[in-house]
């Protein structure tokens, strides 16, 4: 700038008359230069911008496959102590954080140190007293961003657990959205959640009068530098100690560095907060699944013997409760086991703990004779079917049914096989797209006893040696259970089969009937058996449920009685 400035003085710096000649020639000289940066700056810009975002996108791509994998080999007992929302967000807010940071914003934080490193060295090359006076400032700006970095951080750490928990509460409601509706909760939810919100405001606030602080103090001691320097820059020019160039010169590089020192201001901030997300990220990313997802032991032949030997169990997210105490059980190959108990006796941990969902607290669980902590989880879901409440993809109803074996080894014609054993070709053929019709949420366009059919047909295809019914027909009218009835009972043919039961028409032809209470397994044996046990629980609910002309809920009338 201060040489562009001496190229129209009317004298050279030895104080000789400068041509007109030599005026165009140096005109043209710099207008070369500015030619040749202009297309430098456009290629290295072009290549900075690319290899910078390919770097992010790579960084991103690595870290939410690495975070999705760490967490789909998660025990459950994990989700069940971490809330959905908090865990999904950061595949996008989290880890986006981390890609800019470690990309663009690191990228522009060594550009803005490198201009100020060289825009100090041509200063101080040029003209020592006044570069020292213009960066003599510079120690005020670093103690400033420090001092409300550490601010800013603390109050980041405040938003990004808010918006986690709002986050996670948003999820809820969403995916609870017709239970919220019938329960009339939409104000209730809409306070939950604007609490949190709230708060996030709050800390919001806070936050914005630090940054706000921050960049209204770099602000202030740039400007405040350029008027120091320019007094006392004019003062050795009136002295003629120093040429108008020079000075000018002096003071654009000594502006130069320090706007590359404020332009790292924004940086810590941002730094701040991909810190944090940092730490959640890893925290997932570094932790060790408690049950692992795969290897071990697999069985050349699975033939359906099942154990339970003095088991012990509690759950992560419920430590001062024992669910199960000293919980023994043996199902033989080829049995129907019912599980009959009030909410809350331990039947859907049963099934938990023979799909190894959860580790025992003490006790083993034995398939055929050998410990599930010996077998291959992966091995083991593979050959355990299960039939629940009507869980299903948002997918077509094809990509449901062959979730059980992998769409690369099912044909249609097997699809159709299983669907038709199920009770349920004819009404996906009355649907829009047959097969390939779309479903909902968790399959929110077909009826309860429709999903639960789909289910079936699922566990059909997967052809499992034990069965698992977990409440398949508890939700269910008697005519949709009729249905879903007549395709359990297809499946259940020649297998190893636990059923958690609601209606008495279901237990009494069960092999093996399980009455627990309070985690404690009170009696067992067939219908006909346990009704000979004087004021036995089973007797006085079977008796109490004979008294109607209809069935009522095994669980509900237990939880009465009790």
């Amino acid at each position: 700038m201060g040489d562009l400035v001496n190229v129209f003085s009317p004298t050279k710096a030895d104080g000789t008359a400068i041509t007109v000649a030599e005026q165009k020639s140096l005109i043209s000289t710099y207008a070369g230069q500015f030619a040749i940066i202009a297309a430098g700056s456009a290629i290295a810009n072009f290549m900075s911008q690319f290899f910078l975002n390919w770097a992010s996108e790579r960084i991103g791509v690595a870290l939410r496959g690495a975070y999705f994998d760490s967490l789909t080999t998660q025990e459950m007992g994990f989700f069940d102590i971490k809330k959905v929302g908090s865990l999904t967000i950061t595949l996008s807010e989290d880890i986006s954080r981390i890609q800019e940071i470690y990309t663009v914003k690191l990228a522009t934080l060594f550009q803005n140190m490198t201009q100020f490193i060289v825009g100090v060295v041509l200063a101080l090359t040029t003209g020592w007293e006044m570069a020292l006076v213009m960066i003599s400032t510079t120690p005020l700006m670093v103690l400033g961003v420090v001092v409300l970095g550490g601010i800013i951080r603390k109050l980041t750490l405040k938003i990004n657990k808010a918006n986690d928990h709002s986050a996670a509460i948003a999820t809820e409601v969403t995916s609870c959205m017709r239970t919220v509706r019938s329960m009339a909760g939409e104000e209730k939810e809409r306070s939950r959640y604007k609490r949190d919100v709230r708060k996030m405001y709050l800390a919001g606030i806070g936050k914005s009068f630090s940054l706000g602080a921050t960049f209204g103090l770099l602000t202030a001691i740039l400007w405040g530098t350029a008027a120091l320097a320019f007094w006392f820059g004019g003062g050795l020019v009136v002295e003629s100690k120093m040429n108008i160039g020079s000075m000018m010169k002096i003071f654009g590089l000594s502006l130069f560095a320090i706007m590359g020192i404020s332009g790292t201001g924004g940086f810590f901030p941002d730094y701040t907060k991909a810190m944090v997300s940092q730490k959640t990220v890893l925290k997932i990313l570094k932790r060790k699944a408690a049950i692992p997802f795969q290897g071990g032991k697999t069985l050349e032949k699975i033939i359906g013997n099942v154990t339970f030997a003095n088991v012990d169990f509690i759950y992560p997210s419920r430590p001062n409760v024992t669910v199960l105490k000293n919980f023994s059980l043996d199902i033989k190959a080829g049995e129907a086991a019912a599980l009959v108990g009030p909410s809350g006796s331990g039947k859907s941990t049963i099934v938990g703990l023979l799909e190894r969902f959860y580790e025992p607290a003490s006790g083993k669980v034995y398939l055929d004779g050998v410990d599930l902590a010996e077998l291959d989880p992966m091995w083991l879901h593979r050959n355990l079917g299960i039939v629940t409440q009507g869980k299903l993809f948002a997918t077509t109803i094809y990509k449901n049914i062959a979730y059980a074996i992998g769409e690369e080894n099912t044909s249609m014609e097997q699809v159709i096989e299983a669907a038709k054993s199920a009770n349920c070709h004819s009404f996906i053929m009355d649907l829009p797209e047959g097969y390939n019709t779309l479903l909902g949420e968790r399959g929110v366009s077909l009826s309860g006893g429709q999903k639960q059919r789909v289910c079936i047909a699922r566990a059909l295809l997967q052809n499992p040696k034990i069965l698992l019914l977990d409440e398949a027909t508890s939700a269910l009218d008697t005519e949709s259970e009729a249905l879903v009835q007549a395709a359990l009972d297809l499946l259940m043919k020649g297998r190893t089969t636990i059923c958690i039961a609601h209606r008495l028409s279901t237990v009494r032809n069960s092999d093996k009937i399980c009455v627990l209470a309070k985690g404690v397994l009170k009696e067992t044996g067939t219908h006909e058996e346990l009704m000979k046990i004087p004021n036995g629980i089973y007797m006085n609910l079977a008796q109490k449920q004979m008294l109607f002309s209809h069935e009522q809920d095994l669980e509900v009338t237990l939880d009465v009685l009790q």
